[in-house]
């Protein structure tokens, strides 16, 4: 199984970006956290192109649920997130159902921000 799921947007970056923080809250689930590492090591003085990591979490959670991946390669504009089962088996090898729905939840994210 692959550790990340990953979809190219066919949107800007900041269009894309826009419509992965929508489908995270319409699918119910909180921005915990926001990093914007293209603008943290602008003020450092490197360039890259744009990349925000979103730190998700179900509401309340004392968790977060995945980190998806806003960012840029040359003019395409990719979606990534960990993927919950992947981290789940390599922490306890095991496959459960919360581990299951938090999968579908994360890839029904994704693709509907890219649709």
């Amino acid at each position: 199984m692959e550790f990340t799921y990953r979809r190219e947007g066919h949107k800007t970056f900041h269009e894309m970006l826009e419509a992965v923080e929508r489908s995270v809250r319409s699918h119910g689930f909180d921005i915990v956290r926001r990093h914007d590492l293209q603008a943290t090591l602008a003020a450092k003085g490197f360039e890259i192109q744009p990349l925000v990591v979103l730190d998700i979490a179900a509401p309340g959670a004392s968790f977060d649920l995945c980190k998806m991946h806003v960012y840029a390669e040359g003019d395409i504009v990719w979606i990534s997130a960990i993927r919950p089962l992947a981290l789940w088996l390599e922490l306890d090898n095991r496959e459960d159902v919360s581990a299951c729905e938090a999968e579908a939840s994360v890839v029904s994210v994704v693709d509907a921000a890219c649709s």
